[in-house]
């Protein structure tokens, strides 16, 4: 993608490959860096469907309370209404391939890195309404927040 440019999303590195409007609302193609200890709170998407390649690291997915442990060249689909969390359990930045359907979140990784730029302290309630914007339920901390 021309212009391609790298969003900090609370430290998550995140570069649209593909974007919604090149595929007419299809899909995203996401690449994303995930520093160690990093990851999305608990969250579910409840219209869109996520299929994640492990390209680098070792990452710990959350799907519906299940346990998944997925390293270089593993896959992990996540339907939609699935609740699910992720975590780079790996001792450098790990890498993830993200395709998304149908498109969408590629504008809220852009809504959501302008509004982490606008203050110093995250606005929770702005971050939870732009969840319900893009049709997502913001549901618990990250997990290096749980320990």
């Amino acid at each position: 993608m021309p212009n391609e440019r790298v969003l900090n999303i609370f430290g998550d590195l995140v570069t649209i490959k593909v974007s919604g409007e090149q595929s007419g609302g299809k899909l995203t193609v996401i690449h994303g860096e995930t520093p160690p200890k990093g990851g999305p709170p608990l969250h579910c998407h409840l219209t869109d469907s996520e299929t994640f390649f492990v390209l680098e690291g070792e990452f710990l997915f959350v799907l519906d309370g299940e346990r998944i442990t997925a390293s270089a060249g593993s896959t992990v689909f996540i339907p939609a209404g699935v609740v699910h969390q992720y975590q780079n359990i790996g001792e450098a930045f790990g890498k993830l391939l993200l395709v998304v359907e149908p498109a969408g979140l590629d504008e809220f990784f852009i809504e959501l890195d302008a509004l982490l730029k606008a203050s110093e302290e995250p606005n929770m309630p702005a971050i939870a309404a732009l969840h319900e914007k893009y049709r997502m339920e913001l549901l618990g901390p990250p997990l290096a927040a749980l320990g």
